[in-house]
């Protein structure tokens, strides 16, 4: 990479650049536009900088933070400046890097000169500007937008409005400000930065985000239980490991492994399991299934254990219901059958509705994806 800095000048105004360039030759431009607060020294800038080179872009990166521009006429004497050096290069993609008043730089361009294929990372936008919402909603250009959960912007009306437009991305960034900063301990920042790196390298790549939805999971479990038998005997006469056992007497220990010793607990009964995993699904008959078949040709082994133990069994369906998916519980005549033949005592349903906003699509490291996948 080849850097160097320069002047442009437009209406009487000097404004100082950096350019940064592949060695060799490329078509692709990225404009860095900051903020007057938020430098191009800020890490937001430093590493979009640095993936949009890693992508084989040259970068342009103005700096007017300490020019005393009037913040009316900066849109206009940079996008001068920018238009002026765009006519004697050959680029052909373009993509925007900007925040705050860089947003109104971005959206003046946007509005003003005919680059349908260029796109955008808008670092909290002026969508109070009714300039920059305007050019949001209405101009085709892809963007990807990060706002603040704790900055002002996310209250402004055009927050909602933005969030329904097919060619934009937003993205909520939990405990940030108006410059994506977090009061979090440092490790927490540094996995958000690393989101926000990471999600401007995929819009790059692709113009696109890879947007992991939620699914519906589904598991179900067979429980034999009684006051006291031999595990291993269930378990070689059914012929079957059990995913989970409980003898009656022994210690409850917590997940975490750590035992509060004024707090015990011990397993009231003995407890043979046996469970499918959680599967992305709304159908439940194909986890009951698995168990049914598993099953169904040792329910004489079944009953004969459960005379001599006087053991009792239940069925339970477990479901983890995701952005309102709602499942499809039906009990067929197999299932019933096969519940009469070991005579369990009852099919249960523990159904747990997870929040989900009808928006949402993706989250990692205190990012929050609300809108839709670029196509």
């Amino acid at each position: 990479m080849r850097s160097h800095k320069g002047h442009m000048e437009a209406q009487g105004v000097t404004v100082p650049f950096t350019m940064s360039i592949i060695i060799g030759s490329t078509k692709k431009l990225a404009i860095l536009l900051p903020d007057k607060e938020y430098t191009s020294q800020g890490p937001l800038f430093w590493y979009a900088n640095q993936v949009y080179y890693e992508a084989g872009f040259d970068t342009l990166c103005f700096h007017y933070a300490t020019q005393d521009i009037d913040e009316q006429k900066l849109p206009v004497i940079i996008n001068e400046m920018i238009g002026s050096f765009l006519q004697k290069q050959d680029y052909d993609s373009i993509h925007f890097v900007s925040m705050g008043v860089g947003s109104t730089i971005t959206a003046y361009f946007l509005t003003h000169q005919v680059y349908p294929t260029a796109q955008a990372v808008w670092y909290s936008p002026y969508i109070h500007d009714p300039d920059v919402l305007q050019a949001l909603l209405d101009r085709p250009n892809k963007g990807l937008i990060f706002l603040g959960e704790d900055g002002d912007l996310i209250e402004e009306e055009g927050a909602q409005l933005i969030e329904e437009q097919d060619h934009l991305i937003v993205a909520h960034v939990a405990g940030g400000n108006e410059f994506l900063e977090t009061e979090w301990s440092t490790e927490n920042s540094v996995n958000v930065m690393r989101s926000l790196v990471q999600i401007v390298q995929e819009f790059i790549e692709g113009g696109e985000i890879e947007l992991i939805e939620e699914k519906t999971k589904i598991m179900v479990y067979i429980r034999f239980y009684g006051d006291d038998f031999p595990l291993e005997e269930v378990t070689e006469k059914i012929g079957l490991e059990p995913t989970k056992t409980e003898k009656k007497g022994e210690e409850m220990i917590p997940p975490n492994g750590r035992v509060n010793p004024n707090f015990r607990r011990y397993y009231p009964e003995t407890c043979w399991e046996l469970s499918t995993e959680y599967e992305e699904t709304i159908f439940f008959e194909d986890q009951m299934n698995q168990i049914i078949e598993k099953l169904r040709s040792k329910t004489f082994v079944i009953n004969e254990l459960r005379e001599k133990y006087g053991l009792k069994s239940h069925v339970q369906v477990v479901l983890q219901v995701e952005n309102g998916e709602t499942p499809i519980i039906t009990l067929d005549k197999r299932m019933i059958r096969f519940a009469h033949q070991i005579e369990t005592e009852y099919i249960g349903f523990d159904m747990y509705l997870m929040p989900y906003d009808e928006n949402l699509r993706f989250e990692s490291d205190g990012v929050t994806f609300k809108g839709r996948r670029l196509r």
